[in-house]
């Protein structure tokens, strides 16, 4: 078994992570998913989605034990083993939140995998921190929005 933490904080309420989870183009935009084939998806208990990593096949995955703004859970599972990444949201202070990923391959044949996965070690922290800046984008955007509607 291989398992790998890592975390970021970002300049936004907890509120605002999975309403940009749930925008197609911002996952794309982020780089941490290369593009989302399917338009449309929802982020809940058992969500499937079709992914295709830049320079990489498709990868099916789906969407486990979401949990209403505090985390979820992403399975990715490859011939006998699968790829779990635990995301959890937690406060961490006014507007800011930390975003934690623990991503665990687990299975007969994990051990198959595990020069694959230890590239994860390396690209989770980047995915990781350009996810945490367009949260903050989104969050500054939306801040501006309702300041503009003052006027």
């Amino acid at each position: 078994m291989w398992t790998f933490e890592h975390s970021v904080e970002c300049k936004a309420e907890r509120g605002l992570r999975l309403a940009v989870l749930d925008q197609r183009q911002q996952l794309a935009g982020n780089g941490l998913f290369g593009g989302i084939s399917r338009p449309r998806w929802s982020v809940q208990s058992g969500a499937k989605f079709i992914t295709k990593p830049r320079g990489g096949e498709a990868i099916n995955g789906e969407l486990e034990d979401v949990r209403d703004g505090r985390g979820a859970v992403v399975v990715i599972r490859v011939p006998g083993a699968a790829l779990r990444c635990v995301w959890k949201f937690e406060d961490a202070g006014t507007r800011a939140t930390r975003l934690t990923q623990q991503a665990t391959i687990q299975g007969e044949q994990a051990q198959n995998y595990l020069s694959e996965v230890a590239e994860l070690e390396r690209t989770i922290p980047q995915g990781m921190q350009r996810l945490a800046e367009t949260i903050e984008q989104f969050a500054l955007g939306s801040a501006l929005g309702r300041w503009l509607c003052l006027f």
